[in-house]
């Protein structure tokens, strides 16, 4: 069956969304980023040294991530509640997610997760830190394992550690890291 050539023209000018004669072109940027998209959730919010807990983390986090990549490796931090950060990660808005402060909680629990827990050999939770990585991107969650426990042991990250707990700054934090598949 053929359409006679001004009934097709009627039929698309008809069509929503169709423009026959566009006088301005569409532009579509699209822009990417190197940098690891992490989100940080403090479960002690009110503490004032999380600031430069957050940043000592970020900054050791980087580091090591450079190392183990051969590359630098920056890190962008973003603060968030445990619901956004567990939606964050499902739908690939962050890249990873840490918990600082105790377990991770119930809304960042996924079977397409892996979390690793690093809990002080003091048995102290407030200085429990938990690094939670998405399962669709093995390759970068093998190298965020690498890194993790490296990143911890970052002096400046002990010493924002140490304030943050009201811990003496000569008593360093010695690790237990265990990972779990959720």
């Amino acid at each position: 069956m053929k359409f006679p050539k001004i009934a097709l023209v009627c039929l698309l000018a008809a069509l929503p969304g169709v423009t026959l004669f566009a006088s301005e072109k569409t532009v579509v940027k699209v822009e990417a980023s190197r940098a690891l998209s992490l989100a940080i959730v403090d479960l002690d919010r009110k503490n004032p040294a999380s600031d430069p807990l957050h940043e000592a983390f970020k900054e050791s986090l980087s580091y090591e991530m450079s190392q183990v990549c051969q590359m630098p490796t920056p890190v962008k931090p973003v603060k968030a509640d445990a619901s956004r950060a567990g939606w964050g990660l499902g739908t690939g808005a962050f890249d990873v997610a840490v918990v600082i402060g105790g377990n991770v909680p119930k809304t960042m629990i996924s079977a397409a997760f892996t979390v690793l827990k690093a809990e002080p050999e003091s048995g102290d939770v407030r200085r429990t830190i938990c690094l939670v990585t998405r399962n669709e991107d093995p390759g970068l969650a093998k190298l965020l394992t690498q890194a993790f426990p490296e990143a911890l042991q970052g002096a400046f990250f002990q010493k924002a550690l140490q304030r943050y707990c009201g811990i003496p700054e000569a008593e360093e934090t010695q690790w237990k890291i265990a990972g779990t598949a959720n």
